[in-house]
């Protein structure tokens, strides 16, 4: 059974004003965002995302019965979350690049690595749960979850400057209301599994620059990375 939508006339009237909403917003010029220094960290490297999610396959099933065959998720969203983090940094300010690490290596040299490379702080994050929609856009057999964590580390003293987590599962606004800012905001849609971590990565971001960003000066731009 999946997750039928309820009450069609309050999924009808919140779209029209998600739709609006984002019209409006759309006229808006966009500003840049002001440069932040992040604690310490001038420039912040984004390595893939360490798995350690059960392979979903349940969701790989039922696109094999599809006609589709997809790669299981651990061989490519690692890399693809450690670049979606590195956006949602980039859009507060934060200088940060998402980077390739040898996978042979130990945590600790990768982290030995990057200093070598420059790079002053990384982040490091760890997928726990990583369960793909099975569905479309507007119905689903089961809907997107996922669970993270992540910490940024000075990579010169390895100090732990901050650490988040994230664990959401999507849910039918019929069943918890509580979610309606956040279904609004995704249109009235059932978001994938990417979709939900960006919620975690933008959320996780506005708590790092709260506590510990800084309008960058010329001091920290002439400072090597």
């Amino acid at each position: 059974m999946g997750y039928p939508t309820r009450v069609w006339l309050l999924v009808v009237l919140i779209s029209l004003v998600s739709a609006c909403t984002s019209a409006r917003e759309s006229t808006k010029p966009s500003k840049p965002a002001v440069p932040v220094t992040l604690f310490s960290c001038r420039e912040v490297a984004v390595p893939p995302f360490d798995w350690v999610a059960p392979e979903d396959t349940v969701y790989m099933e039922s696109e094999r019965e599809k006609g589709r065959d997809v790669p299981p998720l651990a061989s490519f969203a690692g890399p693809d979350l450690a670049r979606r983090m590195a956006v949602s940094l980039k859009e507060k300010g934060v200088d940060a690049t998402a980077v390739s690490v040898n996978d042979t290596d130990s945590l600790q040299d990768q982290v030995y690595a990057l200093a070598e490379q420059g790079y002053g702080c990384v982040i490091l994050g760890r997928v726990e749960r990583y369960e793909e929609r099975i569905g479309s856009d507007w119905s689903v057999n089961r809907p997107a979850s996922v669970a993270f964590k992540m910490i940024l580390m000075d990579t010169a003293t390895g100090r732990v400057l901050w650490k988040g987590s994230f664990d959401e599962s999507q849910q039918p606004l019929s069943e918890n209301l509580l979610t309606f800012k956040r279904f609004v905001s995704r249109k009235a849609r059932w978001v994938t599994a990417a979709d939900l971590s960006e919620t975690g990565f933008k959320g996780l971001v506005d708590s790092m620059v709260q506590l510990g960003g800084r309008p960058r000066s010329v001091a920290d731009g002439e400072q090597e990375r």
